[in-house]
């Protein structure tokens, strides 16, 4: 038989004999749940004497520091005293370590050769480290950076500049150029263009470097934001041109961009091609009505000066040719308003009131004139149209063309 100890009894265990005199229950009892009966091991009275010393030891430590905590006043003065004494020794080194870097002989800029420009190809490197000799014989870390870029981004030719330093002794100097897309006619003088409407100076050999049409219309007495909007306005040409990938912008001569509203342009090809109206829009398929039509054109109009596209299937030509009807009929109208005789006549003086009338008759007889060549089949004339190339259209031919 298993008896248990004094402890065990203390604990509420039974011994087995008594565990057999209960009365039992008729229900099965439920003990699958029901964990081990556990006797507490015997402690150990040196391990507890242990334990007692470190707790002793640890309260006496504990009130040593509570004097000096955070709390206490000793405890601020002796963390104050150590912040202050981190911080001097910070500014110490970096004082020290500025220093060294002002004036250790290491670090100076000696000459232009420890200044390394790159991405210039217009710009002379010269022209670059000019602004740089202000720091020859100083410290890297004495170098503005930042105002020596401003300056850089000065020059015209200059988009964007880039300056830094590198360990230990030398400068790094990048530059992206402006990249020009057009010839610009400003007054007398022939520049250069870019994207944004900056025109730039020629630079030496520009004849063998670019190839571009020639833009007017941008002055350099107007604002750069004009400039930019009619230069958008170009490119969006020229891309509308180049649309199918026939590159037709390249055979362009001259843009006149001067009329917001109507785009003229001049292509390559002929001793003395036309002037083309292109408007502000439909651009392709205009281009392509006049390649179709120009040699039919010029065939019967040699002197063909403009070909105005603006209004759809009706075309404008301007032929250049002075017929003798219509000498006649401008000799008759300046005879007319000035009561002046053709030189072909003899002269009339005319009372004042006839004059009136014969004007009036005059006028009367050209209306019916221009209404007559209207009905024309194939050609009509027009009273009037836009100047082109500081000439007047003299002598407007309309004709209808198709795939438009």
């Amino acid at each position: 038989m298993h008896k248990t100890t004094e402890r065990g009894r203390s604990a509420g265990l039974l011994e087995p004999e008594r565990a057999r005199d209960l009365p039992r229950s008729n229900r099965p009892a439920e003990t699958a749940n029901i964990s081990e009966p556990f006797l507490e091991e015997t402690v150990n009275v040196e391990a507890a004497r242990t334990v007692l010393r470190e707790r002793r030891r640890g309260r006496r430590g504990s009130k040593f520091a509570s004097g000096f905590s955070p709390k206490s006043r000793w405890g601020r003065i002796a963390a104050g005293a150590v912040i202050l004494v981190g911080l001097g020794l910070a500014t110490a080194m970096v004082w020290e370590m500025k220093s060294m870097m002002l004036h250790n002989p290491r670090f100076l800029l000696q000459s232009n050769k420890d200044i390394h420009v790159t991405g210039n190809r217009v710009v002379p490197a010269g022209e670059v480290l000019a602004f740089f000799a202000p720091d020859l014989r100083r410290s890297i870390f004495r170098v503005p950076l930042a105002e020596r870029q401003k300056e850089l981004e000065e020059i015209r030719w200059v988009r964007r500049a880039t300056v830094m330093r590198i360990w230990p002794d030398h400068l790094a100097v990048h530059l992206v150029e402006r990249a020009p897309i057009a010839f610009a006619r400003d007054g007398n003088t022939i520049r250069l263009v870019d994207g944004d409407g900056v025109l730039l100076n020629l630079p030496s050999g520009a004849a063998r470097h670019y190839s571009f049409p020639v833009v007017t219309g941008v002055s350099s007495a107007e604002p750069l934001a004009a400039r930019a909007a009619r230069i958008e306005q170009y490119r969006q040409f020229a891309q509308a041109l180049d649309a199918q990938g026939d590159h037709v912008s390249a055979t362009l001569s001259e843009v006149d961009l001067s009329d917001p509203e109507d785009i003229r342009a001049v292509f390559t090809g002929g001793s003395h091609p036309p002037v083309v109206h292109f408007g502000v829009g439909n651009f392709l398929p205009r281009y392509r009505a006049y390649r179709a039509h120009l040699a039919e054109w010029l065939q019967q109009y040699p002197e063909l000066r403009s070909v105005d596209m603006r209004y759809g299937r009706q075309v404008v030509l301007d032929t250049g040719v002075q017929r003798e009807a219509a000498s006649q009929e401008t000799a008759n109208a300046v005879a007319a308003n000035t009561g002046k005789a053709s030189p072909a006549h003899p002269k009339k003086i005319l009372p004042a009131k006839t004059r009136t009338v014969a004007r009036r008759t005059h006028s009367h007889a050209r209306r019916r004139n221009v209404k007559a060549s209207h009905r024309r089949k194939g050609q009509r004339h027009v009273r009037s149209h836009s100047s082109e190339r500081g000439h007047r259209v003299r002598h407007p031919i309309m004709h209808v063309v198709n795939g438009m």
